[in-house]
């Protein structure tokens, strides 16, 4: 009976102890959450920002009604972590840029080859009137197309140049910084069951409070009250 006590207490002593510390307080990076104590859902915030950008199909419907919609497992997290402000979106004026060129050169042909721009002897062209007199008609040159044709080119060009500025400014603004910001953002850790981010054994920070620290340090915080987190 004594030695049936000491096997049963050396097996619950080790195997309890082991069990719960690993499972309360174990990650990648050995970090717990100032908020909760426990590691098993805290990533560093490089993986979390990842894993949330991953993606997953969705087939739906059956034969030639089926469907594959690609879908982001977590994009408001992935926007959240984000390390640097987006790229200005083009807001539609690529497609207002090219439907204003596509309008240039239609009108461009259709008034060249309606108005014989370059060959005006060809719009000339015989008559005969109700009195059986011949005279001599010229087609009109339809001059207007033609400034139609340059004011669409001119608005294309202009939006050209809008989108090239927006992204040359949001160049000049954040590449600069971003090598000091990534090293502030790839240092925090993400809990995954808090929602919150921590540095090493400092107090958890809002995933706002985070993207302005991280923000700032790139030298383009101000952008951060602009373009809240959450």
């Amino acid at each position: 009976m004594a030695a049936s006590g000491d096997g049963d207490g050396r097996g619950d002593g080790r195997g309890d102890g082991r069990g719960d510390g690993r499972d309360d307080g174990r990650d990648d990076g050995g970090a717990r959450c100032p908020r909760c104590g426990r590691g098993n859902a805290v990533l560093g915030v490089p993986a979390a920002y990842l894993a949330a950008k991953s993606t997953r199909r969705e087939e739906t419907g059956r034969g030639e009604d089926q469907k594959t919609t690609v879908i982001e497992q977590n994009a408001a997290l992935a926007a959240a972590l984000t390390p640097a402000p987006a790229e200005p979106e083009d807001t539609g004026i690529g497609c207002w840029a090219a439907t204003m060129l596509l309008i240039a050169v239609g009108t461009f042909v259709w008034g060249a080859i309606a108005g014989q721009w370059f060959a005006r002897a060809g719009a000339r062209h015989v008559e005969t009137g109700p009195d059986g007199a011949a005279r001599i008609v010229v087609d009109p040159p339809h001059s207007v197309l033609g400034w139609l044709s340059g004011a669409a080119l001119v608005v294309a060009v202009a939006l050209c140049v809008v989108a090239r500025l927006r992204l040359s400014a949001w160049r000049r603004r954040v590449e600069p910084g971003r090598d000091a910001a990534d090293r502030v953002w790839s240092a925090g850790w993400y809990c995954g069951r808090c929602g919150t981010v921590h540095f090493g054994d400092g107090p958890e920070l809002t995933l706002q409070e985070f993207r302005v620290k991280v923000w700032t340090e790139g030298g383009y915080g101000a952008q951060a009250f602009r373009r809240r987190a959450v």
